[in-house]
């Protein structure tokens, strides 16, 4: 990756950090004030540097679920590992677990449907193209609302149950599906 790509990646990050900061401070009421001079002051960058990444605050966090924390996921998951196994599900709890507060606030913004359009399209990325016409294709958005679902819930009840111990259930779940 060149210096400009890493730099860029960089400026989003801190922008999407800044924003989730700003909601974690703000009610739900106030949020809708917050201002992109706010953003960009607490990112650290200018306004120029949010235009050039970004056309709207909703689009921070189509980011931050797409790129930001999808990336970080794929750096930390084992190569060649299997979608939907145990041990799949066991890092992709891990990595949802380390980043509670921020899903938690952002479901509290009303970002909860960017969220799932998020597990929508890493199903749709993991499992791949499927006909329009093909009824199988409906499994991709079963799999991705159940574990959307599951995932809110335990994160909302504090995570009492390991990771693994959740990926297991899932798999089970998804099994008895078939």
């Amino acid at each position: 990756m060149d210096k400009r790509t890493i730099e860029n990646i960089r400026v989003k990050n801190q922008i999407a950090a800044a924003y989730i900061e700003l909601l974690k401070q703000s009610s739900v009421e106030d949020a809708e004030m917050i201002t992109i001079s706010q953003i960009t002051s607490k990112a650290n960058v200018s306004r120029m540097a949010y235009y050039r990444n970004f056309t709207s605050k909703t689009n921070i966090i189509e980011y931050y679920f797409s790129e930001s924390l999808w990336q970080e996921f794929q750096e930390i998951l084992p190569v060649g590992c299997p979608f939907w196994t145990v041990e799949y599900g066991t890092v992709f709890y891990q990595h949802l677990r380390k980043h509670r507060e921020e899903i938690l606030v952002l479901k509290r913004h009303g970002y909860a449907e960017l969220i799932l359009s998020a597990f929508n399209s890493i199903n749709e990325e993991l499992i791949g193209d499927m006909p329009r016409n093909s009824i199988d294709r409906f499994q991709i958005y079963y799999a991705a609302g159940a574990s959307y679902n599951a995932m809110l819930y335990w994160l909302e009840e504090g995570c009492k149950e390991s990771p693994k111990d959740i990926s297991r259930n899932f798999i089970s779940f998804i099994g008895q599906a078939q």
